[in-house]
């Protein structure tokens, strides 16, 4: 039986248990039509703004900027995971990432940290930002659809964010935690 075909059993199978009703399904497919197209629009703006500050030459100029400052390459690197931390917490997690790693990427690879590292310190960062307030995209959208008060979702969310926390730690202070299975593959 192919994808299609499975689709159509399945959606026939829902309406005839009465599990859903033709105004639920078309709540639910309106619903998920505007979150696609505010994803769309938010990775459309975001290409178009890679592609303005790739011409512009944004990214070196930052990556001079951020590499030329007087202090220790980890204090520039603990505000740059903070920076992906508070983007995170006010843009969607992809569309940050999208708008934010093309300009810090440059920076991080002078500073000598592993790209794969970054990669993974992103990550981590964008998933603390998605939980912390003010904006904690993922709590408000676990409220709306559970209509469970903000308080009692926190209460739930908090150990997973210290868990998180010290695992991003952990990961700054011994990078081979992330790097050893990667450097199996390519060496």
């Amino acid at each position: 039986m192919n994808k299609e075909t499975r689709r159509k059993l399945d959606l026939l199978i829902l309406l005839t248990k009465k599990e859903i009703t033709l105004k639920t399904y078309i709540v639910s497919m309106t619903e998920t039509l505007r979150t696609v197209g505010m994803i769309t629009v938010l990775l459309a703006g975001s290409f178009m703004l890679g592609r303005f500050l790739s011409a512009a030459n944004i990214p070196a100029h930052v990556s001079e900027w951020l590499v030329g400052l007087p202090i220790n390459r980890y204090l520039i690197m603990i505000l740059i995971l903070l920076f992906y931390q508070i983007g995170g917490s006010f843009i969607d997690d992809i569309a940050f990432m999208i708008l934010a790693t093309p300009v810090l990427f440059p920076a991080v690879v002078k500073l000598g940290f592993d790209p794969i590292w970054f990669g993974i310190m992103v990550g981590v960062q964008l998933v603390i930002g998605s939980v912390i307030p003010p904006v904690a995209i993922n709590v408000f959208i676990t409220k709306n659809i559970t209509k469970v008060p903000i308080n009692v979702i926190y209460r739930g969310v908090y150990p997973f964010l210290i868990a998180f926390v010290v695992v991003a730690a952990l990961i700054l202070l011994f990078p081979q935690l992330v790097l050893w299975l990667p450097s199996l593959f390519f060496d």
